[in-house]
């Protein structure tokens, strides 16, 4: 009864899409030649299709065949120092993603964008596959924080060219 009650006066879940389009694609993503971590593209690629599925009402489909693409490039990827014991011994550290996304609707020419995002995702050492985990975690934090604003026109992320926080606590404190 809800769902008729809803679906009557117009609601649906998803973001609104320029009028018109019928289906979004999500390009291979690029990686910035000053990002020497390998592999990322096709992870950030694989985040940002789970997203545009999740927050996005139009079917995914080919880039080459959809009205809106999504295009993306990893701006940066490092790791960081993290927390040691009384021994001097690091036990727990993070890793940093950046990126950046436009929206093209393919039927105008049109771009909106780009914008960026970021995340910090903290890792203890006391298992190898942590680091995998912790980077996931942020890939799809940045993939979801990029369609959220392409789609929602919030610019929460970082300008193009602003000074990134050297660390999580730096980052912390110039929020104060």
């Amino acid at each position: 009864m809800l769902g008729a009650l809803l679906a009557s006066c117009g609601w649906h879940a998803g973001l609104a899409t320029p009028e018109g389009a019928t289906s979004i694609g999500v390009e291979a993503v690029r990686r910035s030649a000053t990002v020497l971590e390998r592999g990322l593209e096709p992870r950030l690629t694989e985040a940002l299709s789970t997203a545009v599925v999740d927050w996005i009402d139009l079917p995914l489909a080919d880039p080459r065949e959809a009205d809106l693409v999504v295009r993306a490039e990893v701006l940066e990827y490092r790791r960081r120092g993290g927390v040691r014991n009384t021994d001097n011994e690091l036990t727990e550290t993070a890793v940093f993603v950046r990126a950046r996304a436009e929206l093209v609707d393919r039927r105008t020419g049109r771009t909106r964008g780009p914008v960026q995002a970021q995340e910090w995702s903290g890792y203890a050492l006391d298992d190898v596959a942590n680091e995998e985990a912790a980077s996931e975690r942020a890939l799809r934090h940045v993939a979801a924080s990029l369609i959220l604003d392409l789609f929602g026109g919030a610019t929460s992320a970082p300008r193009e060219g602003a000074e990134q926080p050297s660390d999580p606590a730096s980052a912390a404190a110039s929020e104060e």
